[in-house]
Order: C-alpha cells, then structure tokens, then sequence
C-alpha cells in the first residue's frame, strides 16, 4: 500500500504518520496557525476599510479592537464573512462606498444581543438551536431562520439570499428540517472522521460553522454535497441521502472540510504565479486553472489517507460505526473526455496522481515560494499512502546555487532605504510573520520572517548597513552571495509592494 510498509513499517503506522503530516505544516495544515492568521487578516481587513469609509468607521474600528473570543464568531458567521470579502474586492478596485459588513454588522449586534458571545449572529437567528457535532467544535444546523425583530428579518433575508445564490437557484427551496435520525448520523460520522483521522480529521471539522441540508437537481445530477466558498463561507451542503451511514457522511465533511480549511489557509498566501494559466483534465471537459488542480489534489491526498485508515479500522470502530464500504464509489468522467472513451481516471488514486504529475511538470516560475511548500507537502503525504505516487524529478544540480555576487535586478545598492508610512499591522510572532498595509493602499501584504527582519531594517540605512544588519540578526556572513541574495529579494518585494522606499 505504501513505501513506508514495504520499508518495514506497519500500515497502521504510515497512516498515523500522514495523519500528523496534514496537519504539521504551520501554513497549510495547522489549522489554529491558519485561524490566527486569519484573525490577523480579518482585522487588518476591517482597518482598512475603516480608512475609506467614514460613516462606518466607528463600527469598524470597534471590531478590529475587539478581543479575540468576540472577534471569532464575527470572522466565521457566513453572512458577515460574506459581507467582509466582498468589501475588500470592492476596495481594491476602488468601489467600496459604504461598507456592507459595517451596515449589517449592526443588524448582526441587534440579532446577537440576547445570545451568547461565542454565538454568531445567524446562529442566532435560529430556533431551536442544534449543534451540528457536540463535544468536536462550535459547528451548527442550519434550518429556516426564525427571525424576531426587524433587524433579524434583514440579516435572515440576507443568509437566504446567500444561500440560494451558492445552490445558483434563487427559486430553491429553503434548507432541509433534519430528522432525529439525520443528525444522529452526522454526528457519528464526525465523531468517526476525528476517530480515524484525529488529527486531520479532527482539524477540518473546526473550519465549518453551520451545515445545512438540501435538495438540488442541475444538468450535472442531484447535489451530494458542497462547501460554500465565498459565496456562503464556513458552510458546508448536504443532502440527506449523505447521512445514511456514518461512513458516507465522514467522508463528506472529510471532503467538503478540507475546502473550507484550505479556503482558509489561501487567504494569506497566493501558490501561483498566473491564476489564468490552465492544464487539460481528461475527465472533464475543458481545462482548470493551477489553482483549482491544487485544490483538488489537496482533496484526492485527504481522501486517500481517509481510505487508507478506513482499511486499517480496528474492531472497535467497525462494531460502532459498521464496516467501512468495501469498494470505493467511483465518479464517472464527464462524457465526450479522453477519460470516458479510455475507461481511465475512474479512482482517486489516479486521478491524484494525474494532477500530482501536472504539478510535478511546472516550472518553476510558475509557483510562488508558498506554491512550491504547498506542492512539496502534499506530495511528501502522497507518496505515503500510494507506491504508485510519481516521484519528484532528480534537481539536485540545479539545486546547486551558483555564487554570483551581482545584485539582485531592481535592488539599489546607493542611497537609504526608509519605511514607507503611515502603515497598519498585525504582528504574527509565534509565526513569523507580519501583516502590513500603507495607508494609501487597498491591499495588504504578507511578510515572512525574512522579510519582516529586513523590513525592519529599513530604518534609514543604505544597502550595505542592512545587509550587514541582516547578518547579524540571520547568522549568516555579512559578505556572503546567500546573505545578499536574502536581503535582495526581499527589498525587491518590498519595494514592489511600497512597504519601502527609496532615497538618493
């Protein structure tokens, strides 16, 4: 099944240890390093639109102050999530007006008021209240919302609105009432996905906030399931016919989870360098972006460890949950592809190694640093639970850094280097990592600790006195081509972003 097995390690082992992997990478799967940051995000966010908008300033600056505990429920309630991304896609092109989050944050304080202050405002609006899985997050069912004022009607209107816009039926009917019986599976089937998988699994289960359940007929066939997106953030969409066994709805919130967290995680770091470049799918018509071939294999290595740990169920969790199904069910290549005239890429498992292959065949400029780690981890998992996985290319030689001592092209080496100002940030210290915006901009930026450390420098010194600065902070050679090509990039990107400026 495995490399790990046949170098003598037990497949009970090698699914734990790709089960810890998922989650060990600190931007891409830990999933409290990616709730920090997004809280970082969330109140920059807020503070720049503040900026731009002086009749919702005060409710927007209150809301980047608030603590944390407070600020959570506001980050993850799909109406406000909604109303916060669309505002800063309206700032950066220079649209924004008033402020939707700061207009219906307000109907959202009148909605919350009675509840209590880990309760969302749209989890308020609904009666009775029903947590999707006890004891395994703060995830709730969503059913029609019962609203009591004025105030709850505009935000229950809204959550509606949102909610048919994501099924893209805005006749659809409104959620599924679940039976008793419905959301006794559900909660099993969480209670199964962190019993497997008590790390990955467990992880993906704290990125979604409500769960609704609905029926949705399209040219493609009835919905079985789907997760919000911008369109409906934090939620993922069943249909009742995915509770009918723990494991089928395990694998549902494993699936539509895993997009909700790398939803999350994509919001503080672009993985391309083009989002318009495209790649063939034989099982689908027509061509996807980069971004969406990681997303699906992000998914596909979510998947086939899920299986994989499946396969290796002990007796207790058979004779609670059942016997895992015995055969995968597969998913039929849309008609009119390679993969339909060749009966290939049927299974996960070839289909992962199909798109692992495509990123494998990048090149190199066509993925950003975090691009790169995120290719690299997913693969490194990959290769775990399938022999069959491709390999990464032999680039040891060109890995090999040739010692150039030029410069780094736009870099100057004369005149000082000064901060640019007035900024607002959020510092990220157990990350590394800080989150900055001029005041000027409509955009932020995601410094790393290299970065940072040379941002910081740029106090007034010229190129030499920051790069032995530098040094000193990285414990490198102050003359080094590695410590000058360090600082160099990062200027560069510095510049570019005008956290930076430059005097003669």
């Amino acid at each position: 099944m495995s490399a790990l097995s046949s170098a003598g390690a037990s497949t009970t082992d090698v699914v734990a240890q790709a089960d810890t992997l998922l989650c060990a990478d600190r931007q891409f799967g830990d999933s409290a390093a990616i709730g920090e940051r997004n809280l970082a995000r969330f109140r920059l966010g807020l503070t720049m639109l503040a900026r731009h908008d002086g009749e919702g300033e005060k409710a927007l600056r209150a809301a980047a102050a608030a603590a944390d505990e407070h600020l959570r429920p506001l980050l993850y309630d799909p109406v406000l999530r909604n109303c916060f991304e669309v505002d800063l896609v309206r700032l950066e092109s220079g649209r924004l007006g008033r402020s939707s989050f700061a207009r219906l944050s307000g109907y959202a304080a009148g909605a919350a008021a009675d509840a209590p202050s880990s309760t969302g405002p749209c989890e308020a609006l609904t009666h009775p209240h029903r947590p999707a899985w006890p004891g395994r997050g703060d995830a709730w069912i969503m059913t029609e919302p019962a609203p009591r004022d004025s105030a709850q009607e505009i935000l229950a209107g809204r959550l509606m609105e949102l909610y048919r816009d994501a099924l893209g039926d805005v006749r659809a009917a409104g959620p599924v009432d679940p039976t008793d019986d419905i959301r006794a599976v559900l909660r099993e089937g969480a209670e199964l996905l962190a019993t497997l998988l008590p790390s990955a699994g467990a992880g993906v289960l704290g990125h979604v906030t409500m769960v609704g359940f609905t029926h949705r007929e399209s040219e493609e066939g009835p919905l079985q399931s789907m997760s919000g997106g911008d369109p409906l953030p934090s939620t993922v969409l069943l249909a009742p016919e995915r509770c009918t066994s723990p494991w089928l709805a395990a694998e549902s919130l494993l699936h539509e989870g895993a997009h909700l967290k790398l939803f999350d995680a994509l919001r503080t770091g672009a993985l391309v360098a083009n989002p318009n470049e495209r790649v063939p799918i034989p099982w689908r018509i027509g061509r996807w972006t980069l971004i969406r071939v990681f997303v699906a294999l992000h998914f596909y290595v979510h998947l086939l460890v899920f299986r994989a740990a499946a396969a290796t169920a002990g007796d207790a969790v058979r004779e609670r949950f059942g016997p895992p199904p015995s055969a995968e069910e597969l998913d039929e290549p849309s008609p009119g592809t390679p993969a339909a005239r060749s009966g290939e890429y049927r299974t996960s498992a070839e289909r992962a190694r199909y798109l692992a292959q495509c990123v494998l065949t990048l090149p190199d400029q066509a993925l950003t640093e975090n691009g790169h780690r995120f290719a690299r981890w997913l693969l490194t998992v990959l290769r775990l639970v399938d022999d069959d996985a491709p390999q990464p290319p032999d680039r040891t030689a060109a890995k090999t850094r040739r010692e150039d001592p030029s410069p780094v092209p736009g870099v100057p080496t004369e005149g000082v280097l000064q901060q640019a100002g007035p900024v607002d940030a959020c510092a990220l210290p157990g990350l590394g990592q800080l989150v900055v915006s001029t005041a000027g901009s409509a955009r932020m930026h995601w410094l790393n600790a290299r970065s940072w450390t040379v941002y910081s420098l740029c106090d007034g010194r010229d190129f030499g006195a920051v790069r032995t600065a530098y040094a000193r902070a990285a414990g490198l050679p102050a003359g080094s081509e590695e410590t000058g090509r360090q600082v160099g990039e990062s200027l560069r990107r510095l510049l570019d972003a005008g956290l930076v400026t430059h005097g003669g």
